[in-house]
């Protein structure tokens, strides 16, 4: 008798049902809440595409007062920002400048914003300019050549004093 016991099935109530599914969907809802909590919280170059974007988006409506920017010049300033992300421009932690504690943007380096005469916002990232004090491997075009042309040349004599 124990034997057909086991082998028949348990049917649950529908209120039985109903609190494990509330107790999943609650527990699932928080695991989801915490990965987007943590996703924020890492390193900027860590952070997938979509989770960036949102993050250029609120950057953007914290420095709109500042430029005093309307709507249509928002959209086409994330559209610029959308299109140097996808152009890999603000890829490294040395471009995007982000708080993981605060999880915003702080600054984006290069990234130039100005209102010009004629009341119109312009932005772009300035070009670098290249330091003079570092070495640089010689092109081509800078190995001195010998020329067949004569030139006035002064020969100096130098003996060899090592013995």
């Amino acid at each position: 008798m124990d034997v057909q016991r086991h082998n028949k099935t348990h049917k649950k109530t529908p209120n039985e049902l109903e609190n494990e599914t509330e107790v999943h969907d609650d527990t699932f809802k928080t695991l989801l809440e915490d990965s987007a909590r943590e996703a924020y919280s890492r390193p900027w170059h860590r952070i997938e595409r979509g989770l960036r974007l949102n993050r250029l988006r609120i950057f953007i409506e914290e420095i709109s007062p500042q430029f005093n920017m309307t709507k249509d010049e928002k959209d086409a300033f994330f559209i610029f920002l959308q299109k140097a992300l996808d152009k890999k421009l603000l890829n490294t932690l040395k471009v995007v400048l982000y708080d993981q504690e605060k999880q915003r943007i702080t600054s984006i380096r290069g990234l130039e914003i100005k209102r010009n005469q004629e009341n119109v916002l312009k932005w772009g990232f300035s070009t670098k300019k290249q330091r003079s004090d570092i070495t640089r491997k010689k092109r081509r075009d800078d190995i001195p050549s010998i020329s067949t042309e004569p030139t006035n040349m002064i020969i100096v004599n130098q003996s060899n004093t090592d013995n």
